[in-house]
């Protein structure tokens, strides 16, 4: 009895250890805003003047705005690599230098192969082509109540 005791012990032990070590690769189920990136063209775009978000759902989906469109990926942690595949995105029109920077940060999404979350930014990286985009999580205001 003892023996069998033991044997289930140690089971849920590395059931335990097995749950921490998946939760520690799961992506953090939030909304964020883009406040941080690096482009292989090292130029600068105003993301301070752009809408550039990042919503994360636990159904293994991405999306938010790229700076003029909406957009929608799926993602996957392997092995502790992250995997995203091809956003899909609205067409709407926007001027030259949005949409250059549009193209970039879906390319470094798309491209991506580990991310980490530290002191609540979250920072997605492609390490081949030397890219990241960080991400702060967005404080929503609550809502004001109107008065009759």
């Amino acid at each position: 009895m003892k023996k069998h005791f033991l044997t289930l012990t140690i089971f849920g032990l590395f059931l335990t250890a097995g749950a921490a070590a998946g939760y520690a690769q799961q992506m953090p189920v939030a909304k964020f805003k883009l406040t941080q990136y690096m482009f292989r063209d090292k130029m600068a775009y105003p993301i301070d003047k752009m809408e550039v978000t990042l919503n994360v759902s636990a159904d293994g989906r991405i999306g938010g705005k790229g700076g003029c469109n909406g957009y929608g990926a799926d993602f996957s942690i392997v092995d502790g690599k992250l995997k995203v595949s091809a956003p899909i995105s609205t067409m709407k029109f926007c001027d030259e230098l949005t949409n250059g920077f549009e193209r970039k940060f879906f390319d470094v999404l798309q491209n991506a192969d580990t991310f980490s979350l530290k002191d609540k930014k979250l920072t997605i990286t492609s390490t081949k082509r030397h890219t990241y985009l960080v991400f702060e999580p967005v404080v929503e205001e609550p809502k004001k109540e109107h008065a009759h």
